[in-house]
């Protein structure tokens, strides 16, 4: 039986940021309006991506070599793709939210249609912006690994030639001060101990594996794809001409939306001698120097998902907001390359409400959809008119105690002996003192009690908008594997609904033994398996990648 819930619910749009923040993913389905056809839906899962360069057979023999711990995919296999710059620990949830989405989506495709459906992890293992992968924050805490290279446009390497096996030690010790020890700890610091840090990527591709060890994820490099994804290249680079006037095209369709073209121009890259830098197309033999050195060339933002969608057989891809804006701006491209593009399908966007949170927002008066209103109370400077829970912190009695004190002293005054004894005197000074004195001790009591609730507030603010922004790109997921276990890994993929298009915001119920809630950290190994079927083989570590100077998820 399992001993954790997961319990989302969709949050309440209104306490939302705007969706035109890049951001906030807020609600996709209000970013995108109904201008979106190319959207996966059950009905269109018979769709998938080609081009006449498509060889099932050799695509299907690269990923099953890339993946020997898991059965191969039969040549016949669609994919779910989901892709992430290869970060730090996997990076901030948002790629674990990925790979949750691609899983889900996969099986119950798969489960609907019969013919095999597969997850895929691109892992950006060509990425050279090295500065959005050398971080990370767990617990409120960063650790970065600065990186001691050149930083400026086209001197940098992809971060596949970017040792960091020097930062394993660091990181370690890191993890050590920044998590709080629970059971799952130690486990947690072997799986970062055992990976492979000879690059950004093969981390990377490690720690992916060890999160999901239980599921039929599968990892792709696009190093390894560069056979493949060269001919898709120099057909690209044939008519590089027409790619400024394409991309403006897809930019207008964005704007007809109301939505800003995420993308300036497309570029290939030329890799070598430790850095990636612009290939400029200025000769006819431009395209069959990429045909003849396939390994010396990769796609940038514009072109990648081109490439990918050219040479794998993918049903759908996964992504972000911004991510969504670009795919659907580089749509006029695809002819050039004689492709056809993949559907495309929002990431799952969510925030995660451990139980002490989930009590700052009980003690708050907040329903969970509610809890992102929080940041605007505390803008607000906590004034009773902006609580979120609604209440009203003032005493609105104290004024009518007083008017009810004043009629009893008058009636008292009335009733006054001529002359007023000793005692009468004394016995009215004492009701008046003492009626200012409890409204004096009941408003101390309520400012008292308005700091707790201020302070309860903004513990509850610090968990859903860390650092300011949305936890789900400040907070990385071993956070929670910390306190829950691996089980929280196996909860996530059965319980997030990869069709809703809304964010999310899940309640984390630790129970312990006969149904009580458990303090985190109390729960014990992974309960039933799922739907979706996660690989019974165990867990292996392993690794791949996803393209790299794109626009951020």
């Amino acid at each position: 039986m399992s001993r954790l819930l997961l319990r989302p619910r969709a949050a309440d749009d209104a306490t939302m940021p705007s969706p035109g923040d890049a951001s906030i993913p807020g609600s996709v389905a209000n970013l995108m309006g109904e201008a979106w056809p190319a959207l996966l839906t059950p009905a269109k899962a018979a769709h998938a991506s080609g081009s006449p360069l498509l060889d099932r057979a050799a695509a299907a023999a690269l990923i099953g070599r890339l993946n020997a711990h898991l059965p191969p995919p039969p040549p016949e296999a669609r994919y779910i793709v989901a892709g992430q710059q290869a970060g730090l620990l996997t990076g901030p949830l948002y790629t674990f939210l990925k790979a949750v989405t691609a899983i889900r989506l996969a099986g119950e495709l798969e489960a609907a249609g019969g013919a095999p459906v597969l997850p895929l992890f691109w892992i950006a293992s060509e990425d050279h912006d090295v500065l959005e992968v050398n971080r990370v924050t767990i617990q409120g805490r960063r650790f970065v690994h600065e990186y001691a290279g050149p930083l400026s446009s086209g001197a940098v390497p992809q971060v596949a030639e970017i040792d960091i096996r020097e930062a394993r030690d660091p990181l370690l010790a890191f993890l050590r001060e920044a998590l709080p020890p629970t059971e799952f700890t130690a486990a947690i610091l072997e799986l970062v101990a055992a990976a492979d840090f000879a690059s950004y990527a093969t981390a990377f591709r490690d720690l992916l594996r060890g999160l999901f060890s239980r599921w039929p994820l599968r990892v792709v490099d696009p190093l390894a794809l560069r056979p493949l994804t060269a001919p898709v290249l120099a057909r690209l680079a044939e008519r590089a001409s027409e790619w400024p006037e394409r991309l403006a095209a897809g930019a207008a369709d964005l704007s007809r939306g109301g939505l800003k073209a995420p993308l300036a121009a497309a570029r290939i890259y030329e890799v070598g001698a430790g850095r990636r830098a612009p290939f400029e197309i200025d000769t006819p033999e431009a395209a069959e120097l990429i045909r003849r050195a396939p390994e010396r060339f990769s796609a940038g933002a514009a072109l990648r998902p081109i490439c990918q969608d050219a040479v794998l057989p993918v049903l759908a891809t996964v992504a972000g907001p911004t991510e969504l804006a670009y795919l659907r701006q580089i749509e006029p491209l695809y002819p050039l390359a004689d492709a056809r593009p993949s559907l495309r399908h929002p990431r799952i966007s969510a925030t995660f409400l451990t139980p002490a949170l989930a009590r700052a927002a009980a003690r708050a008066g907040l329903e969970p959809e509610r809890v992102l209103a929080v940041s605007a109370w505390i803008a607000a400077g906590g004034a009773a008119a902006e609580d979120p829970g609604g209440r009203d912190d003032a005493d609105p009695s104290a004024l009518e105690i007083r008017e009810r004190a004043r009629a009893l002293l008058e009636e008292i005054d009335r009733r006054r002996p001529d002359p007023s004894p000793r005692w009468f005197r004394r016995g009215r000074e004492a009701i008046a003192s003492g009626v200012e004195r409890i409204l004096a001790e009941l408003a101390e009591e309520r400012r008292a009690r308005r700091g707790r609730d201020r302070a309860n507030l903004e513990k509850l603010a610090a968990g859903v908008w860390p650092e300011g922004g949305m936890q789900e790109r400040a907070v990385n997921v071993f956070q929670f594997v910390n306190l829950f276990g691996p089980e929280f890994v196996d909860r996530a993929v059965e319980s997030l609904d990869p069709w809703d298009r809304r964010h999310q915001v899940v309640t984390i119920e630790a129970r312990g033994e006969g149904g009580a809630p458990a303090e985190p950290g109390a729960q014990g190994r992974p309960g039933r398996k799922a739907r979706g079927a996660p690989d019974p083989s165990g867990p292996d570590p392993g690794g791949s990648a996803a393209a790299g100077d794109e626009p951020r998820p």
